[in-house]
């Protein structure tokens, strides 16, 4: 079986997410943020690098702020990253991410929509060991968009 280097990353998230803490541990998690995709270069041919930035509101973290690099094949419509969500306590969560992207123009800054899967690779705070992980979805135009994630994650920690 061949496997493209591209491919490793969506392997890798699909396993954190196969592979989560017992069911009866994960609690249901949706995140709706507004995002600011902002183009800082790029990461090879055909490969543009954002950073994503935004606010929005997340379960067991109410008002979150997201922060984090995204690279962007134009060529085989793929996108991959990371992210940290951070809620008003400083608690963060930070998610790998992998899916598709859709142009809706031949201009890379105009109306894109886009969808994959998300898996938690770290947390702080209550979310300190944390696992789960699930999909992902939004659009974007310009230097606005947004971002739905929805899944699960391990129940935070008292603290």
């Amino acid at each position: 079986m061949h496997i493209r280097l591209r491919q490793i990353p969506l392997l890798l998230i699909a396993g954190l997410i196969a592979f989560p803490a017992a069911a009866g541990d994960l609690v249901p998690f949706r995140a709706l943020i507004q995002t600011v995709p902002i183009p800082t270069g790029f990461c090879g041919e055909g490969c543009l690098q954002l950073d994503i930035t935004g606010t929005g509101q997340a379960t067991h973290m109410g008002r979150t702020e997201i922060e984090g690099p995204s690279q962007v094949d134009v060529i085989l419509r793929e996108q991959t990253g990371t992210s940290t969500l951070t809620a008003a306590s400083g608690d963060t969560l930070q998610i790998a991410f992998a899916g598709t992207v859709e142009f809706e123009s031949p201009d890379p800054t105009g109306a894109v929509s886009f969808e994959g899967t998300w898996g938690v690779i770290g947390g702080t705070g209550r979310f300190e060991d944390a696992v789960g992980g699930g999909t992902y979805s939004g659009t974007a135009e310009g230097a606005a968009g947004t971002l739905l994630l929805v899944g699960q994650v391990s129940r935070p920690r008292r603290d």
